[in-house]
């Protein structure tokens, strides 16, 4: 990365820092604010307007991230949407590369990092196709250790669910 861009497969996407660095260089009386649209404990989707130095609109964003994305959303979901919104609102208004390029470098790493591997939804399959904690135990016991790792979170979450099953029957 050099100055607040990034290459990406032969593309230079810029980052949100540097986008908002640029926007407010250029106009330190424009106002950015952000909303929470709709939030639960899985989601949340922000807004974004950009509005001048008069208080009138320029630009919107919208930015919808779940909790479950990676291991850093589950505790920043809301923060990394903000961040998502405010990009892309700045993106409308053309800052970020010469190309008008509404995803930030931002989105578009987070992106390619959440495009999923084969192993881990096949991994992820056998987990859920379990109706016991029998069942639970032998596709567990498959599995090395690099693979725990990944399928911890899907596998606990499905041990619960079957544990809710069996206590309500």
């Amino acid at each position: 990365m050099t100055n607040g861009k990034v290459n990406i497969h032969g593309k230079e996407y810029s980052t949100v820092a540097y986008r908002i660095h640029q926007f407010r260089s250029d106009h330190p009386d424009w106002q950015i604010h952000t909303e929470v649209v709709e939030l639960d404990a899985d989601h949340v989707v922000m807004r974004c307007d950009i509005c001048d130095a008069a208080g009138v609109h320029q630009a919107t964003g919208h930015a919808l991230e779940t909790r479950n994305a990676s291991k850093m959303h589950q505790t920043s979901y809301v923060e990394i949407a903000e961040t998502s919104a405010v990009g892309r609102a700045l993106g409308f208004l053309d800052y970020g590369s010469q190309e008008m390029q509404i995803a930030s470098a931002d989105e578009v790493i987070a992106a390619i990092s959440s495009q999923s591997d084969p192993r881990v939804e096949k991994m992820t399959k056998a987990v859920m196709a379990c109706t016991t904690l029998d069942e639970l135990k032998i596709v567990w016991g498959g599995m090395n250790e690099k693979d725990r790792k990944v399928m911890q979170e899907t596998f606990t979450k499905r041990k619960e669910e079957i544990c809710r099953t069996t206590e309500q029957m």
